[in-house]
């Protein structure tokens, strides 16, 4: 199975705009990477539907995608329970939602095919030392035609970004940090019908010092970024950041 890369432009679904709030720490200059990666969140109407989000944390973007489809069933599993006001106020304002306890490796709560949508936000990479279990749970619990989307993922194949990442791990000492490669998501391929990778950041993430702070910067790379991927399609492979969709 082969992977397609892609860059996407705008405009984006206009429901991934009120989905920016999850992003949470999340660098600002990625907003372009964030909406695609909620477009695609919000491909299919999940009115009616099950969707499952995994290594959610306190579950802020499995409340998002509950508050933007309200007749959705949302569940949010993480290793931890989810603490503090939001999760409390959750259950009282989004019936439709569920935070629990769990394994991404172990998906054995979810029947068969009952399942629409699988996504993790920025948590591909800490599963990838055991891709085909991963992917063996999901498309155990995937309707056929459901799919799996991971959004902000960090990529290797450039080495000045690598670089970069390898001495900001080793500054904050960051142990549980890894890049992805094309390679793996061949692989994760193979479990499924079709497999789009969205490269981001070529020239954005070497100016995230600047971006981060002027918005106007981070437009200008992101339309640089957009016109190099445009006119040398081999540059994707090199971009710092993916959103990754694998379809049933």
């Amino acid at each position: 199975m082969s992977v397609q890369l892609s860059h996407p432009a705008p405009p984006f679904n206009p429901k991934a705009e009120a989905m920016l709030s999850a992003i949470g720490g999340f660098p600002i200059s990625d907003r372009q990477l964030f909406l695609a990666g909620y477009s695609e969140l919000c491909r299919v109407d999940l009115t009616d539907r099950h969707a499952v989000e995994i290594c959610g944390a306190s579950g802020k973007l499995a409340a998002a995608v509950a508050r933007t489809f309200p007749g959705a069933r949302v569940t949010g599993l993480d290793l931890w329970a989810p603490s503090g006001p939001e999760p409390e106020e959750w259950k009282c304002t989004l019936p439709g939602l569920e935070l629990i306890v769990g394994d991404a490796f172990d998906l054995s709560a979810f029947p068969a095919e009952s399942v629409d949508l699988v996504w993790g936000q920025a948590a591909l990479h800490h599963l990838s030392h055991d891709l085909d279990t991963l992917c063996r749970e999901v498309t155990r619990i995937l309707k056929p035609g459901g799919r799996l989307v991971f959004v902000f993922e960090p990529m290797g194949h450039n080495l000045a970004v690598a670089a970069i990442r390898a001495m900001r791990m080793a500054v904050h000492e960051m142990g549980d940090e890894s890049n992805l490669y094309i390679s793996q998501f061949k692989r994760m391929s193979a479990f499924f019908s079709t497999c789009e990778v969205q490269m981001f950041n070529l020239l954005g993430y070497p100016v995230k010092a600047l971006s981060d702070r002027f918005g106007g910067i981070s437009h200008l790379v992101h339309e640089l970024d957009a016109r190099l991927f445009g006119m040398f399609p081999r540059l994707l492979r090199y971009g710092a950041n993916a959103n990754v969709i694998l379809t049933k």
